[in-house]
């Protein structure tokens, strides 16, 4: 064990870091007051760096506006960035040891009694901070031609999730989005999510790569690949079946990809934090058909990707959007994401239940 002196000096911040979690699979707003921040310093009592959710525990003083809130050092649970957001900004699984000072500062949680936060704003006690890395901002050269300019790797942009689904719900699915159950959620269980949701996902990369007379789509979040044939019938995209039936084709500099016969998701349509979710996920059916569309723009740096989503059991009518999705280096670090039941739970995590488990994973 390590047991570091506990670095309480006055620490100033810069603006709130905590947002970057929107990587995560669920509103941190619905369970966190992004209004207000808490600052806990303190030592390290647990890290797990993990996916959709890494967790800190810390036994700390509490500060609010640079005001010590209570003399007694109190154990806290922080809800971070899932494992590839984490290892993004330099963090990996034995940067925080048990023993370790740390400054947290972070989003309560609504429900004033639960010592529990929201946040990826450390500061360890040497005086290090974590900050995202994004690269130069430089454009990506990009010698490829037609079409093949659609290879590469993609970054997609983070979209309000709004009040309400983006979607064209009829009945059925507006009784879905109204029953919505948190904790029935398969954020819950690790169960991936399905295009066209995965690329609502912000944060999370997209690696597009022809290879003879197939094209492989990889999502980072949930680890996704899909296979799809240029050529020939139709076939499941992965070993599974999971992401349904695909076939590609080529029109011109546009990829085509079309999919059907999904599995039945209770999030096939939208997810609770994601713009066709707005605040609840929306299930899909076995009738749920896709159409993607992939070009790049005469600068070669957007990737737009624009889908028609249509599921007849819960949608009156198609539904079209376009998503534009920024180029970055192919060598840009595309960490696994490896979901976790346990991290996964903390989607749902109440009042009743105990605090987050320590130890070895």
């Amino acid at each position: 064990m390590h047991n570091k002196k506990v670095c309480f000096a006055a620490v100033a911040f810069a603006a709130p870091l905590w947002v970057g979690v929107v990587e995560a699979h669920h509103s941190i707003t619905a369970n966190f007051d992004t209004s207000r921040s808490v600052e806990i310093r303190g030592v390290v009592a647990d890290f797990k760096l993990r996916s959709p959710h890494s967790s800190l525990v810390v036994d700390g003083l509490v500060f609010v506006d640079g005001v010590q809130q209570g003399d007694t050092p109190e154990r806290w649970d922080i809800e971070s960035s899932a494992a590839p957001g984490l290892r993004a900004r330099g963090i990996d699984a034995d940067t925080f040891k048990v023993g370790d000072g740390i400054v947290v500062v972070g989003a309560p949680h609504r429900n004033a009694a639960l010592r529990r936060a929201n946040s990826s704003d450390f500061r360890t006690d040497d005086g290090r901070t974590f900050a995202r890395q994004n690269g130069s901002g430089a454009p990506v050269p990009v010698d490829a031609v037609g079409v093949y300019r659609v290879e590469g790797r993609w970054r997609p942009p983070f979209q309000q999730e709004g009040t309400r689904s983006a979607l064209p719900l009829n009945e059925a699915g507006l009784a879905a989005w109204n029953n919505y159950d948190q904790t029935q959620s398969p954020a819950n269980t690790c169960e991936p999510m399905t295009p066209p949701v995965i690329f609502n996902a912000p944060g999370y990369f997209v690696d597009i790569r022809f290879n003879g007379p197939e094209v492989v789509v990889r999502n980072q979040a949930y680890d996704i690949v899909r296979t799809v044939p240029l050529t020939g019938a139709a076939a499941p995209a992965d070993p599974n079946g999971t992401f349904g039936v695909v076939s590609g084709r080529i029109e011109g500099d546009t990829l085509v990809i079309e999919s059907r016969d999904y599995p039945v998701s209770k999030w096939g349509l939208g997810a609770a934090t994601q713009i066709n979710g707005g605040g609840a996920d929306v299930p899909s059916s076995p009738q749920k058909t896709l159409t993607e569309r992939y070009s790049v723009s005469e600068d070669g740096q957007t990737l737009q990707f624009e889908y028609t989503l249509y599921d007849p059991v819960y949608m009156s009518r198609p539904h079209t959007a376009r998503i534009p999705i920024a180029r970055v280096p192919d060598d840009t670090p595309m960490y696994p994401y490896n979901c976790d039941v346990d991290a996964a739970s903390m989607f749902s995590r109440d009042a009743g239940e105990s605090l987050l488990r320590k130890g070895a994973p």
